[in-house]
């Protein structure tokens, strides 16, 4: 695990503080992807609709898969 610079115990409480919000973000990440999946595989839409909801889902999904290589280097 990396530690801060400095380490002091405030430094040290802020680095695991900032760990802690990325591994919360990834979970509302995650709880969005599925919820765009299934309004995918549940809903009729046009097919502009459509192609927005399935781009912005797949940035998601990089996004937490991006998150993630850095948290297991953390």
């Amino acid at each position: 695990m990396l530690t801060p610079i400095n380490n002091t115990k405030t430094d040290t409480k802020e680095f695991k503080n900032v760990i802690n919000l990325m591994k919360d973000n990834v979970d509302s990440t995650k709880d969005i992807i599925n919820q765009i999946d299934n309004f995918l595989e549940t809903k009729l839409l046009p097919k502009s609709v459509l192609d927005l909801l399935v781009t912005q889902r797949n940035t998601y999904a990089v996004n937490v898969m991006n998150s993630m290589r850095i948290m297991k280097k953390i």
